[in-house]
């Protein structure tokens, strides 16, 4: 018979809220700042989980220093326990399903790109669905640049260059303009995130990552 009340200081999209009810191991971590980073776990997974997710204060440390400061009061994630087949950029809570977590960091890449999307898709968001490539493309290179300063520039420009020889190419319609139907189709990600790439080769990284902090801080909470 209680009653919860959630408050929120920022605009919210209403797709970018969830309500999880369930068991859960809550963990705490501190990010850049002192910004609070509450993860919520199933007991039986929480172990595998905490190493999982364990490196989400130096991805947000990375993105802050390529996009601008992070735009809400808080992060974290929920692992639901339930098998469901994607992951969901929830306002300063981003929602997995079980299958994201192996105990190995073995799908790390998907931890930075929801991660992402609270700058670009959830601060920034988009006016109409046909653009829905800024939000996606734009969270995919952020990933991508996860794994660049991971490994290295050689090694992200490989997996760009098999993508562009195996996908591009032949597969992959444009980005922009999505039919309804296949709204999130794989060119929505990939090829925006390969948009943003080309960009950035002919501009160079001190341009590029200037014009990204600009476009973030003119279009913040809008």
């Amino acid at each position: 018979m209680r009653t919860f009340v959630w408050e929120n200081s920022y605009p919210t999209a209403s797709y970018l809220v969830t309500v999880n009810i369930g068991e859960f191991v809550i963990e705490e971590q501190e990010g850049p700042g002192g910004l609070p980073i509450r993860n919520y776990f199933p007991p039986d997974i929480a172990g595998e989980a905490s190493y999982d997710f364990g490196r989400t204060p130096q991805m947000i440390a990375l993105f802050s220093s390529l996009f601008g400061p992070y735009p809400f009061e808080a992060y974290g994630v929920v692992v639901a326990d339930a098998a469901i087949p994607f992951a969901l950029e929830t306002q300063t809570l981003s929602v997995f399903g079980r299958r994201h977590v192996d105990g190995q960091r073995g799908d790390e890449i998907v931890v930075a790109h929801e991660l992402a999307h609270q700058w670009f898709g959830n601060s920034v968001s988009l006016a109409d669905w046909s653009d829905i490539w800024l939000n996606e493309g734009f969270a995919e290179y952020a990933s991508y640049l996860w794994y660049e300063y991971l490994e290295s520039p050689e090694a992200l420009n490989e997996v760009l260059h098999y993508f562009y020889d195996n996908l591009a190419r032949s597969l992959l319609p444009p980005p922009g303009s999505p039919p309804p139907n296949d709204l999130f189709n794989i060119s929505v990600y990939i090829r925006g995130a390969m948009t943003l790439h080309a960009l950035r080769a002919r501009l160079g990284d001190e341009a590029f990552f200037r014009v990204l902090q600009t476009y973030y801080d003119r279009f913040k909470y809008g």
